[in-house]
């Protein structure tokens, strides 16, 4: 067997980024047609069960590979490769059988859930469609953790695009069957449910096979020159002592999903039961052009939550573009600052320099992403989704979810950094409040007919400012080193402020419509990059991290694009 070689956390986080973003555009092209086949109450239903899915497959794409990840990073760093082997045999072990034990439990309780979620009853069908995924996840999650831990992100970026082809080619075609056969939104909703479930069983596959066939790269003499590995039932105890506090983190970091899907849902239940005629004044001309359109009609009031529920989640599907991708830089800079702390946790210039390139990468993307989608919030769903209700509904929502984005995004590698230095406690703390001031946002502004589904991402606003805000202040402590916040942050956020600023003027001077969104992304894409670079956001370290960073960097000097 050849060296073993680690990915930087640029280049990992290259890989990741890229792997995301392509799996984000399959899901994009997955669920935008599927919204517009289904309908909005069709898109209620499939969304209801995916977002009660979504808590459960953060936890297992996110929180349990952090736990293996880290423990695997800290043994290949102390020259400890059996023990990292057995780091894998016991999680796999271990997360079969909590796949399993979610798998039973969702299925036990997915009529309890229909029942108070749904009036029209129609969602059961998709919940159960979702539940064998959960085992699949599990699985999944092993290998990834174990590879990532590794340093080598591509088994992830690998399988996380082939989960996402399974889901377009396979739920949009069984969905379009099934609806075309039955006419039933939440017949063919759940058929589109079957690509998730069936996704996520290839990824596994996948990565089970690449395993067996490729394994892990680490040497026999690495082996051979490792000391005897701890007993399992050591390696256990290890394992949940980090994965406890990371799954808690994972749970309530995605608490906001299930919080909607419970929450909201019940209260616009409450709602069409009490203040029907307010709903139906207020989006009569969506509801018209609803009925006019599409196979289901919203003939009686226990229809208006699954519709309303589905615009919600059409402008959420967008929104979560960019949290989702900035997750994949934490995932990618974990493994390396794990190291860092089990080796040298004195090495303050080190951490330093790691912490600032992620939150500086994180902010650059975020930032300009989340001023865009407020600034375009309704030409952007008028361009993705069919309907008046897209617009008049679907706009306001993507606004505050555009700003939403920005502290959601800077949130996600915050957590993944204090769980890499031990502190796994506090991001569960932090986002637990989080969640309770989301909690009591939507139970009063949802619970308020004419502000209704609108208080849903009002309250997930508040909720990640405030997780925003306390993680900052938490790392700034428990890594006892301050990021230069001028340029990590300040720099990308005056950038973003004037692509914004282009992105509305352009469009509004114009005649509207589908081209002149597109011009003004561009137009407000290429302030963003202008501004960044005159004011000297990137370092000469920046641009060598990256692959031909020599090159690059001999370009950019030429140019005195970089300080």
């Amino acid at each position: 067997m050849g060296k073993r070689k680690q990915q930087s956390f640029e280049y990992g986080a290259m890989i990741l980024l890229v792997s995301t973003a392509l799996s984000k555009i399959i899901g994009a092209i997955f669920k935008i047609p599927l919204k517009n086949l289904l309908g909005d109450v069709g898109f209620g239903s499939f969304s209801s069960a995916y977002e009660l899915f979504t808590p459960i497959y953060g936890l297992a794409m996110a929180g349990l590979p952090i736990a293996i990840s880290r423990m695997v990073a800290e043994r290949v760093a102390e020259g400890r490769y059996r023990d990292a082997h057995e780091v894998i045999r016991v999680a796999k072990k271990v997360f079969f059988i909590t796949g399993a034990v979610g798998f039973l439990i969702m299925v036990a309780f997915s009529k309890s859930f229909v029942n108070t979620t749904d009036p029209s009853g129609g969602n059961i069908y998709s919940v159960l469609a979702i539940a064998p995924s959960l085992i699949f996840c599990c699985i999944t999650s092993v290998y990834r953790g174990y590879y990532e831990g590794m340093r080598n992100m591509y088994p992830t970026a690998i399988s996380d695009v082939i989960e996402a082809l399974s889901k377009l080619l396979i739920g949009y075609t069984a969905a379009y069957i099934i609806l075309r056969y039955t006419s039933n939104v939440h017949y063919a909703a759940a058929g589109a449910i079957m690509g998730v479930t069936l996704g996520t069983a290839l990824s596994a596959a996948f990565l089970f096979l690449r395993h067996k066939i490729k394994g892990d790269n680490i040497t026999a003499e690495e082996l051979a020159a490792s000391p005897d590995p701890d007993k399992q039932k050591v390696i256990l105890r290890a394992l949940l002592v980090i994965a406890v506090p990371v799954v808690l983190t994972s749970l309530a970091t995605n608490i906001s999903n299930f919080v909607d899907v419970i929450m909201v849902k019940w209260q616009l239940g409450n709602l069409s039961k009490t203040s029907a005629d307010v709903l139906r004044e207020m989006y009569a001309g969506s509801i018209a052009d609803y009925n006019l359109n599409n196979p289901t009609q919203i003939l009686t009031n226990e229809d208006i939550p699954n519709f309303l529920y589905g615009i919600r989640s059409s402008a959420f599907t967008i929104y979560n573009l960019i949290p989702t991708i900035a997750s994949v830089l934490g995932v990618s800079a974990l493994p390396l600052l794990a190291s860092v702390w089990a080796t040298d946790r004195n090495n303050k210039r080190e951490i330093k320099k790691s912490v600032e390139s992620v939150i500086k990468l994180t902010a650059i993307i975020a930032v300009p992403a989340g001023i865009g989608m407020a600034a375009l919030a309704s030409p952007i769903m008028s361009l993705l989704y069919n309907g008046v209700a897209s617009v008049e509904i679907g706009g306001p929502m993507l606004a505050v979810f555009g700003i939403t984005a920005i502290f959601a995004g800077l949130s996600a590698p915050m957590t993944s950094i204090l769980q890499a230095i031990g502190k796994q406690l506090i991001p569960v703390r932090n986002i637990a409040i989080g969640a309770v001031i989301k909690i009591a946002v939507n139970f009063v502004l949802v619970g308020i007919p004419t502000i209704n589904i609108l208080g849903a991402p009002i309250g997930t606003l508040c909720s990640f400012a405030f997780i925003f805000i306390t993680n900052l202040i938490s790392l700034i402590k428990y890594t006892k080193v301050m990021p230069n916040l001028f340029s990590t942050l300040l720099k990308p956020l005056i950038s973003g402020i004037a692509c914004g600023v282009v992105a509305y003027f352009v469009f509004n001077l114009s005649s509207g419509g589908a081209l002149f969104t597109v011009v003004a992304i561009a137009a407000a894409g290429v302030t963003y990059l202008v501004a960044l670079f005159a004011l000297r956001t990137f370092t000469a370290d920046d641009v060598l991290s990256l692959p031909k960073g020599e090159k690059l960097l001999k370009l950019f000097r030429k140019l005195h694009l970089v300080r």
